[in-house]
């Protein structure tokens, strides 16, 4: 009788032994100091992606709370928090995020969830109901210049050349830059009836103490030719991306003694008013 109650205690405490060396759920005995991190995420929606910058995202053992200038605000409770055996911590969070809309803000259910270990951390926070299905896959550091820059820029534009200055202004030009997957560099394109399909397959980016991001890139444009069909030429690129806005200039030199295309000149409305008058 003796030797069974031994097999059994022995037993016990083998169980509880091996159930401590795994991990650990949160029973008021782990202990995660508060910490502030400064994020950006790949936001991922039925529609399509976008990058956001300069968010923030505080974690502790009872709450985690978000901020964004475009998403909003977070809040959430820990509803499960694991230390694993490497030293780790996995977390798990429900709450809301409020948005501001079209009219007011707006409370919207959401999840957050999370690895935080001494090199790296990550989270993801999930809203299903807007836009489809919203994801933000949130990394801590410094958002990569490609993500910053990319986007659909809307401008005016007009040519100059050796023989020609100012001719023909057009609204509502588009410039689109994309990021590659890895976030290492970015492409851009440019296409007009007038100048053709410019490409730039690998732009230099670079951020100014000012804030804003320059863009210089050696491409090529087919152009409509006079011939009929297209002609290849070289071009080249250089811009400056501030806020939501690109002020650029495509150069052919090649063509006409040498044709640069200005996107979102400081005096296109000057220009346009000017041609328009003529008419």
């Amino acid at each position: 009788m003796k030797k069974n109650i031994f097999s059994m205690t022995a037993a016990l405490m083998l169980t509880l032994v091996f159930t401590s060396c795994s991990n650990d759920s949160n029973d008021g005995g782990i202990k995660l100091e508060e910490q502030t991190y400064k994020t950006w995420s790949k936001v991922v929606f039925a529609y399509g992606t976008m990058y956001d910058a300069n968010e923030t995202i505080t974690v502790s053992q009872e709450q985690v709370t978000f901020h964004s200038d475009t998403w909003g605000d977070g809040t959430f409770t820990v509803s499960d928090l694991t230390q694993n055996s490497d030293g780790s911590y996995q977390i798990a969070a429900t709450g809301t995020i409020t948005m501001e809309g079209h009219s007011g803000k707006k409370d919207y259910e959401a999840t957050v969830s999370g690895t935080i270990n001494q090199s790296s951390q990550s989270f993801i926070i999930n809203i299903p109901s807007v836009m489809g299905g919203t994801v933000l896959n949130i990394t801590v550091g410094q958002i990569p210049t490609a993500a910053v820059v990319e986007g659909t820029y809307t401008g005016g534009t007009y040519a100059s050349s050796k023989y020609f200055q100012h001719y023909q202004p057009t609204k509502d030009e588009k410039v689109i830059i994309k990021a590659n997957d890895d976030l290492s560099a970015a492409s851009l394109s440019y296409t007009s009836t007038t100048w053709g399909e410019f490409t730039f397959e690998a732009i230099t980016i670079e951020k100014k103490e000012d804030g804003s991001y320059s863009l210089v890139g050696e491409g090529k444009t087919l152009m409509p030719s006079m011939q009929g069909g297209t002609a290849e030429y070289t071009a080249t690129l250089e811009g400056t991306v501030t806020g939501k806005t690109l002020v650029a200039t495509f150069a052919v030199p090649g063509v006409m003694g040498g044709t640069t295309i200005y996107f979102n000149a400081a005096d296109f409305d000057e220009v346009y008013g000017a041609a328009n008058e003529s008419l």
